[in-house]
């Protein structure tokens, strides 16, 4: 019974992958080309109509494409945070608040973990009145800390990403480097939140990257505007049970607050 239920577990496990990365693709060339067709995607991608035609529907459900006769063209109502470009123009004001309040919970000699993310890029902003150690994946983070010189810091290697204004380090080389470390403070960059489904993010080719970060970090802290909060993404990160620490804007109701402190985290407000 255990070999039959292991089996099963990784063909769903293979399964999952398989239509992740299919999207994944979908979701490449509909940001290319703004529309895609049922039938081409199907001989390109090597599977079914079908097939093509459930993963367009999933798509449509996290407000990411719409479908139309033959095929999709891109949302116009497409959540915060995808693609990576215009989320970090949203909510500038309540970020560099949530980065401020931040800063206030790290000490002179710190070692963290700077995840990518516009949040994070504030808070990088804000560093250098005291000595600490910076690793991170994040170029644009890199650019903005590597001239200070009360920080130490260290830049992940592997293979980079390009996201509109976006250049983050992901994959396997970047796993084998953050193993080699461990940090007091990862800030944990995420795409959408809920208390059902947790943390989440719409590349799941970054998922393994986030879950090795996690394991080094001894606190782990998401700074997360509200405008992230209720909505759904490509794929889970973490409970809200495993993370620490959400530092977020009175967007969010003290009601929908509750909800995830009832789950394990602390979650304070930028201006507490």
């Amino acid at each position: 019974m255990t070999s039959n239920s292991n089996t099963t577990s990784g063909k769903e496990r293979d399964f999952f992958m398989m239509q992740t990365k299919r999207m994944e693709e979908i979701m490449e060339l509909i940001q290319q080309k703004q529309y895609v067709d049922v039938q081409h995607l199907a001989a390109q991608l090597h599977v079914t109509p079908k097939t093509i035609r459930l993963d367009l529907e999933r798509l449509e459900g996290m407000n990411l494409l719409q479908r139309v006769h033959g095929g999709a063209v891109i949302s116009k109502q497409q959540p915060s945070s995808f693609p990576m470009e215009q989320s970090r123009e949203k909510n500038q004001a309540e970020k560099a608040r949530i980065a401020a309040k931040a800063l206030t919970m790290l000490a002179p000699h710190d070692v963290i973990f700077m995840d990518d993310g516009s949040t994070s890029l504030a808070l990088a902003k804000l560093l250098g009145g005291f000595p600490i150690t910076v690793l991170t994946n994040d170029l644009q983070i890199v650019n903005e800390l590597m001239y200070k010189p009360n920080v130490t810091l260290f830049v992940a290697g592997g293979c980079v990403k390009r996201d509109g204004n976006s250049c983050v380090i992901y994959g396997e080389d970047c796993i084998q480097f953050v193993k080699k470390y461990r940090v007091n403070k990862l800030f944990l960059g995420i795409s959408t939140i809920t208390p059902k489904d947790g943390l989440m993010i719409y590349y799941y080719g970054d998922r393994s990257t986030k879950r090795a970060l996690m394991s080094t970090a001894d606190r782990i802290i998401c700074m997360i505007d509200s405008s992230k909060f209720g909505h759904t993404a490509f794929t889970a990160v973490a409970k809200v049970s495993e993370i620490d620490t959400i530092i977020t804007d009175r967007g969010l109701s003290p009601q929908e607050a509750e909800q995830y402190r009832a789950l394990g985290a602390r979650v304070i407000y930028a201006d507490d």
